[in-house]
């Protein structure tokens, strides 16, 4: 037997009130997460750590389409080198390897590197641009304006395929315990908002890889959405551990 109810004007006040109330804390729920998101930033995270060193790293690759009519490599270089903000004053050196040719512009400052090269694939007849420019010291923090810069520019030149890492890595002298690096990088991640997507916290390779809101880029990686990596190493020789904060992965 069918039972059919038809609630009574009382209910439908109670119903469309409980119905208010569920939207109004979804909304909330949203705002205050893009709140939260908004301030949430790598660069602010990795201050946090208080390292002895620290050195900053940004990375750029797109794919240029050649105009119809041809066009200068060098001239190319020095185009993309003016804008993202590098002056050219050095040669350029143009570099073959089997199946890629490069024409590369290195430039060395205290606290600076930065290269920039066009890259010639020969099998895929591609060009490619490509950038790399770290800081060291207190100005570590700053190559994360410049990922923002070179992704304008990337814009601006109608690049494809483009796709940039920011990693920032603190030095300390001696090899952390584990429950230091544990401390490390749960609070990088709690910085972030980030929830852990796979996690090796052992010694030896200790990675964990993690996702955020306050990143707008990602990777998918059997399925899950990955931009933060944590990496922990201990370099024997020099006697030192790393701690790498990257997004979306680390370079090395």
């Amino acid at each position: 037997m069918h039972v059919s109810w038809k609630p009574n004007q009382k209910q439908k006040k109670i119903l469309g009130g409980l119905a208010a109330v569920l939207v109004l804390a979804v909304a909330f729920r949203v705002i205050t997460e893009r709140a939260f998101f908004a301030q949430a930033s790598i660069e602010g995270a990795f201050s946090t750590l208080k390292p002895e060193k620290s050195e900053g790293t940004v990375t750029l690759t797109g794919r240029y389409l050649p105009p119809p009519y041809g066009f200068s490599e060098e001239k190319l270089l020095k185009h993309f080198a003016e804008k993202i903000g590098l002056t050219v004053d050095g040669e350029l050196r143009e570099v073959q390897y089997t199946g890629r040719t490069e024409y590369v512009y290195e430039k060395v400052a205290a606290e600076a590197h930065s290269v920039i090269k066009v890259v010639y694939l020969t099998a895929e007849e591609a060009y490619y641009l490509c950038a790399k420019i770290s800081l060291t010291g207190k100005n570590a923090t700053g190559v994360a304006s410049f990922q923002k810069g070179l992704k304008a520019v990337a814009e601006e030149l109608s690049l494809e395929e483009v796709a940039t890492t920011l990693e920032l890595c603190g030095s300390y002298t001696g090899e952390l315990p584990l429950a230091i690096k544990d401390t490390f990088t749960d609070d990088l991640l709690q910085e972030l908002y980030a929830q852990p997507v796979y996690e090796n916290r052992e010694n030896a390779n200790y990675t964990v890889y993690a996702y955020t809101g306050a990143v707008e880029e990602y990777l998918v990686v059997e399925k899950q959405k990955i931009n933060v990596q944590v990496a922990i190493y201990y370099d024997r020789v020099t006697d030192c551990t790393e701690v790498v904060l990257a997004s979306p992965i680390g370079l090395r």
